[in-house]
Formats: structure tokens, sequence, C-alpha cells
């Protein structure tokens, strides 16, 4: 099926969209998410609130599209990245991608992201967690991941591990590096997992 090409109407849309976003992030990691308004970003991003709100329900929208770039991120560029390695080792890779994408998503982005209420963190089949759940069944196939649990319990008991070393990056405002943290981390959980 051949891939239909956009109007040049909706090639703008596509480009002031992305600009918006890239515009609202800069400003959410410049001052603060609560203390960046969407009449900030309009202005800043030098379209109309009410074009804005065109792109985006909210500025809340703003940070969903962060996961869904997340998604895509790990759909396309992560898992071609990361096939060379022995599936213990792509775990602990993937995690290095995933440490990556957080530090460059930036520190007062991904404060305001923790918290209780973010949706984002239980939803199910998500791209990342799809790609991370090829490896540990690939894995599971190959004899390099015990087979007691599903590749999902592995890869949701993974992740639910990461965000609490992100959590922890988040509390001490970035002042460690979280991308060694995060092999460190993973090297050692990792090992649960090994038949």
């Amino acid at each position: 099926m051949q891939k239909q090409e956009l109007t040049k109407r909706q090639q703008q849309a596509q480009k002031t969209r992305q600009h918006i976003y890239d515009i609202g992030l800069m400003l959410m990691q410049k001052n603060g998410y609560h203390a960046t308004t969407v009449s900030q970003i309009s202005k800043a991003a030098n379209v109309s609130v009410g074009a804005f709100y065109h792109h985006f329900r909210s500025k809340e929208d703003i940070l969903s599209q962060i996961y869904e770039n997340a998604d895509e991120y790990f759909l396309q560029e992560v898992k071609a990245r990361i096939q060379a390695y022995k599936v213990p080792e792509q775990v602990v890779e993937f995690f290095q991608y995933y440490a990556d994408y957080n530090v460059r998503v930036g520190i007062d982005t991904m404060k305001v992201l923790y918290h209780a209420d973010n949706i984002w963190f239980l939803k199910k089949n998500r791209g990342m967690q799809q790609v991370l759940q090829s490896l540990l069944a690939e894995g599971q196939a190959r004899n390099e991941v015990i087979s007691g649990q599903t590749a999902e319990e592995i890869s949701d008991f993974l992740f639910m591990s990461a965000r609490g070393v992100v959590f922890n990056w988040c509390m001490l405002d970035g002042r460690n590096d979280l991308v060694r943290d995060m092999k460190a981390y993973m090297q050692r959980l990792v090992t649960l997992f090994l038949p």
C-alpha cells in the first residue's frame, strides 16, 4: 500500500504543531511546568491561543506527546540499535536508552511527569513496552532469560525499577549521572532473570 503524501496545508499543520510542542517543552524546562502557561507558549511560538488549542487540548497534551514520541523512538530506532547484543545485554542497553531519553527531555519536565496520577506509567502495550517484551520473549526462547514469569511480568518489574531510578534522579535534581546509574542498576537487576 502506497503512503499518501500530505498536502501543503497538512505539512504546515504538522510543522506548526511540532513548533508549538518544541517551544512548550523548552519553556517548561526553563520555567517549570506549573509556571508555564498556554498564553506564554502561544506567544513564544508566535501563534494565537486558538491555534494552540487547535493542535493541543491543553498543556498536558504536550507532556502526553513526550510519551508518544518515546514509544515511536523505541519502536523505530532503539529496537534496531540493540539487535547485536545477547538478550541480557540488550535489556541493559535498552534501559540506557531509556535513561538517555529522560535526560534529553530534561530534569524539570521529568519532575513534572513523575507523580502518582500519571496514567502513562500504567498503560499496557505501549511501544517501548512492546520492544522490551519482545526482547525478553526472544531471550526466553533462547534460554537466556528465565521462563517462570511471562515477558510482560518481567517487563513490568524492570520498568517499575527503572522508574525508581529516574525518580531518584528527579529527587536529586539531576545531580547524578542517570545513564551511568541506570546501567549499574540494570546490570545487577537483570541477573535476577538469568536461568
